[in-house]
C-alpha cells in the first residue's frame, strides 16, 4: 500500500517528471471547466436570452466584426471580441459553444502558473500553484460567461513570466517581449495601460536605478508600440483621444458622491446602475458615450475636489474591498466574509466551493509576511499586485476585478508553504 504514496512524492519531487505531472493536473483544471461549461449549457438556451450584463455588448462586438462593421463600440478594447467571433465563425454563432470553447482557453492558465511558479520558487511550487489554478471554483467558472476575464487571466500570467525572466536576465529582447505582451494584455482588459509607468520598481530588485529606468523604458516603449495602433484607430474613427476604451464612469463609481449614494441614502449597487447612470429619460448622458465619459470624469472630480479626505477614505477601504469583495456589489449591502448572505444567494454548496478563493487574499497577505526574507526577489510580483490594487482603490473595487490575479496569489502561497515546511524545527524565519 505504501507504493502508490511513495510513487506520487517520486512524481511531485522529480523535475524530471515536471511534463506528466503539469499534463495531468491540466487535464484535471479542463475536466472541471469542462463541466462547468456543460451545466451552464444545461440551464441556458442557446440564444441572447441568457446574456446579461456585459455580456450582451461583447457579444453585439463581435458579431459586428463578422458583419465587417468592425469594433463599433469606443468602450471596448478588441481582442475578446475578436476571441469571440473566432469562435462564433466556427460554431455557426452558437452560444453553446462560446463556454466549451472557453474551457480550454481557462485551461491554458495551468501550465502558465506551474511555469511561472517553478521560474520564482522551484519545481514543488509550480506544481501546487498550477493546482489551485486547476481547482479554484472563481477560475473555473471565468468559462462560463462572455467576458474578458477567461482570456485576461493567463494574459496576466504569461505578462508577469515574461516580466520575471526579463528582470532575471535583463536583455534588449526579453524585456521588450515582455512590454509587448503588457501592452497586449491592455487589449484584453484596460488594466495594466499604466504597468510600464511603474515597470522600473520591478527592475529595481536587481538593478541600480538608471539601468532599471532604461529598462523599464525599453519595456514601456515596447508596451506603447502594440497598444499606439488601437490609440490612433480610436482618434480616426472618434475624432477624440481616450485610453483605449471608455471607462463606463470607473472614477465616479470611486467617489464621494457615488459613497453617500451607497452608505448613506441607501441605494444598492444595481440601482445607482438603473437609477443613476442609466436613468431612463435622464437628461443626462450615460457613460457608454464619449459625451458621457468626459461628463462623469468631470463630475467626478467635481466631487473628490469637495471632500478629499472622504475620497482617500475611501480608497484606503478599496484596498481590501478590491481583494475580499465590496460591501454593495458582492456582499449584498453586508460586510466582507458574511457567509449568510452567500448561502441565502447561492446556497451552502456554492458558498462552500467559493470559500477558499474569498479566503485566499489573507491568507496571501500571511504568506507575504512568510516570505519578508524574500521581498527584494518577489518585487516584480509586489508590484504588479500593488499596482493593480491601488489603481482599483482609486477608482472602483469588487472582488471580481481581482480574479485574474487570484494565480499569483496562489504562488505566492505555495512558495511560503514549501518555505516553511522546508525549514529545519529550530530554524527561524529571515
Amino acid at each position: 500500500m505504501a507504493v502508490p504514496g511513495r510513487t506520487l512524492v517520486r512524481l511531485v519531487s522529480d523535475e524530471r517528471s515536471a511534463a506528466w505531472t503539469t499534463a495531468a493536473i491540466t487535464l484535471v483544471g479542463l475536466a472541471l471547466r469542462l463541466y462547468a461549461a456543460w451545466c451552464w449549457n444545461l440551464t441556458q438556451p442557446d440564444g441572447p436570452e441568457r446574456l446579461q450584463g456585459d455580456e450582451p455588448g461583447y457579444d453585439r462586438l463581435a458579431r459586428a466584426l463578422l458583419a465587417g462593421r468592425g469594433i463599433d463600440w469606443p468602450g471596448r478594447v478588441p481582442l475578446y471580441p475578436l476571441w469571440l467571433a473566432a469562435v462564433y465563425a466556427l460554431t455557426g454563432g452558437s452560444y453553446r459553444a462560446v463556454p466549451i470553447a472557453q474551457a480550454f482557453l481557462g485551461a491554458t492558465a495551468i501550465p502558465l502558473a506551474y511555469l511561472l511558479g517553478r521560474r520564482v520558487f522551484g519545481h514543488a511550487v509550480g506544481l501546487l500553484t498550477a493546482l489551485g489554478v486547476a481547482l479554484s471554483c472563481q477560475l473555473v467558472l471565468e468559462v462560463r460567461p462572455l467576458m474578458s476575464e477567461v482570456l485576461f487571466t493567463p494574459v496576466v500570467l504569461l505578462a508577469m513570466l515574461l516580466l520575471w525572466n526579463a528582470t532575471q536576465e535583463p536583455t534588449a529582447p526579453r524585456i521588450a517581449l515582455a512590454g509587448a505582451v503588457v501592452g497586449a494584455s491592455a487589449l484584453v482588459r484596460p488594466t495594466l495601460l499604466c504597468f510600464p509607468l511603474v515597470a522600473p520598481l520591478a527592475f529595481a530588485a536587481r538593478e541600480r536605478g538608471r539601468r532599471a529606468a532604461r529598462h523599464g523604458l525599453v519595456y514601456a516603449l515596447a508596451a506603447a508600440l502594440v497598444v499606439t495602433p488601437w490609440i490612433v484607430r480610436n482618434y480616426y474613427r472618434y475624432h477624440a483621444v481616450f485610453p483605449l476604451a471608455l471607462s463606463n464612469a470607473l472614477l465616479w463609481q470611486g467617489s464621494p458622491e457615488y459613497y453617500h449614494l451607497v452608505r448613506d441614502r441607501g441605494y444598492s449597487y444595481m440601482q445607482v446602475w438603473t437609477d443613476v447612470l442609466y436613468a431612463p429619460g435622464s437628461p443626462v448622458p450615460d457613460p457608454s458615450s464619449l459625451e458621457g465619459e468626459r461628463y462623469w470624469n468631470a463630475r467626478a472630480v467635481r466631487s473628490i475636489a469637495a471632500e478629499p479626505f472622504l475620497y482617500l477614505r475611501y480608497a484606503a477601504e478599496k484596498l481590501a474591498t478590491f481583494w475580499v469583495g465590496d460591501p454593495e456589489a458582492n456582499w449584498g449591502g453586508s460586510h466582507p466574509f458574511d457567509f449568510h448572505v452567500l448561502v441565502l444567494a447561492f446556497g451552502v454548496r456554492w458558498t462552500v466551493l467559493f470559500t477558499p478563493g474569498l479566503l485566499l487574499p489573507p491568507v496571501a497577505l500571511a504568506a507575504v509576511l512568510l516570505l519578508r526574507g524574500r521581498w527584494r526577489e518577489l518585487l516584480p510580483i509586489y508590484v504588479l499586485l500593488a499596482y493593480c490594487t491601488l489603481l482599483h482603490a482609486a477608482t472602483h473595487a469588487e472582488e471580481r476585478l481581482s480574479e485574474p490575479l487570484q494565480p499569483l496569489l496562489l504562488l505566492l502561497v505555495a512558495g511560503a508553504l514549501v518555505h516553511a515546511t522546508s525549514r529545519s524545527p529550530g530554524q527561524r524565519s529571515p
